[in-house]
């Protein structure tokens, strides 16, 4: 009888586990510790069809309670990575997307599964491309140079990506490789995403 309620509950927490993992809102808001327990659990009882609420209500606050300790670590970790990085921008970038390789100078290229993409300094390429060749100019490319640590640390450019996209800043193209992270970004709101990510450096 204790067994079959263990396993049971284990069932309904790691299915509690589960779906609240797969809703980053819901993450945030339980990191945050803005969330109304019950209520999420009548929520989240009422989806599994099963359990009770007592044991779904248990399964959240025990999920909340790790992500605040795993995030509080992860957080910190990236935090130490920008603080010890260089950022840098540099204007009159341009992104080439191509379905064929380029035989053109370039910052660093990307082959994905049907096209090239190639960042280059667009005032060293000559015009005209061909026709089926995508060129948008005069963007703004924010570089990040990073200790090696940043390899090894979990939520690193996940923490990037929230911190622009909280203000609204769109990512044109994002490169990521060894020690470097590469951001194209329209050039209105370059400036804003270098002091966003230098208050942390």
């Amino acid at each position: 009888m204790t067994s079959g309620t263990s396993d049971r509950t284990k069932s309904v927490a790691q299915q509690v586990r589960e779906t609240i993992q797969t809703r980053p809102s819901l993450l945030d808001a339980l990191n945050m510790k803005i969330v109304n327990y019950s209520a999420l659990a009548r929520i989240l009882q009422e989806e599994l069809g099963e359990g009770s609420l007592e044991a779904v209500k248990a399964a959240i606050i025990r999920v909340a309670d790790e992500i605040s300790t795993d995030r509080g670590l992860r957080e910190e970790a990236v935090r130490g990575i920008l603080k010890a990085s260089k950022v840098r921008l540099q204007d009159k970038i341009g992104v080439v997307i191509s379905s064929m390789r380029m035989d053109i100078p370039h910052i660093v290229t990307a082959h994905l599964t049907d096209q090239y993409v190639y960042i280059v300094d667009q005032t060293i390429i000559e015009e005209p491309l061909p026709d089926r060749v995508q060129f948008q100019k005069n963007l703004v490319a924010l570089i990040l140079l990073s200790p090696p640590e940043v390899e090894e640390t979990p939520g690193f450019v996940a923490f990037i990506t929230q911190q622009l996209a909280s203000r609204n800043i769109n990512i044109i193209e994002f490169i990521s490789c060894s020690t470097n992270t590469i951001i194209i970004l329209e050039a209105r709101q370059a400036l804003d995403a270098f002091s966003l990510l230098q208050n942390y450096t």
